[in-house]
């Protein structure tokens, strides 16, 4: 039911292309930007999305596994990969959220709301490990190092391998600093 509600918000508030972390403005603002290293399709889970009671279930277990208050995540980004649309290898520390508010994402709590014909798996190639997309299922990972929250967990670069059948849902949940 969860991951349902999850595709059909989604879907409901429309995907667009997916885009990544830009530099600064002279504010402070990200800017965003479509990129080659990044094929999927997005939509954010805000306002009426992350009111909606079976999303705040999920939002309300995330905050109990994890011991961090609500106020520390971005919103939901909800995803869709399509047969050949990818995430190469990356991390989602950010230089540019340096200073801002919500600040330096310390962890990444992503989840699988489908199984996945093939392909479409999270590869940690400092692990030599694939996820496989599984409906219902979850990683979480750490973005810095315990020791120190500005300092990158370098083992944690991954990259969305691209779906070669069927379509991949899933749901990023970035807990930051701030």
């Amino acid at each position: 039911e969860e991951c349902d509600k999850l595709i059909e918000l989604g879907k409901i508030n429309g995907y667009e292309r997916s885009t990544i972390d830009g530099d600064s403005d002279v504010g402070g603002e990200v800017a965003y930007a479509e990129s080659e290293d990044r094929t999927s399709e997005n939509s954010f889970c805000g306002h009426g999305c992350k009111e909606d009671p079976i999303v705040k279930s999920v939002l309300e277990r995330m905050v109990a596994m994890t011991g961090i208050p609500y106020t520390n995540y971005e919103d939901l980004q909800l995803v869709r990969y399509e047969v050949g649309q990818f995430y190469n290898q990356h991390h989602d520390y950010s230089e540019s959220m340096a200073g801002t508010v919500p600040g330096h994402r310390i962890l990444t709590f992503f989840m699988y709301l489908n199984d996945v014909e093939d392909g479409g798996g999270t590869k940690f190639e400092d692990l030599n490990f694939i996820a496989k997309p599984k409906r219902g299922s979850a990683l979480i990972w750490p973005s810095v190092t315990d020791a120190n929250l500005d300092q990158i967990e370098e083992w944690t670069y991954h990259e969305a391998l691209p779906v070669t059948k069927g379509i991949k849902y899933g749901a990023n949940a970035w807990v930051s600093t701030n």
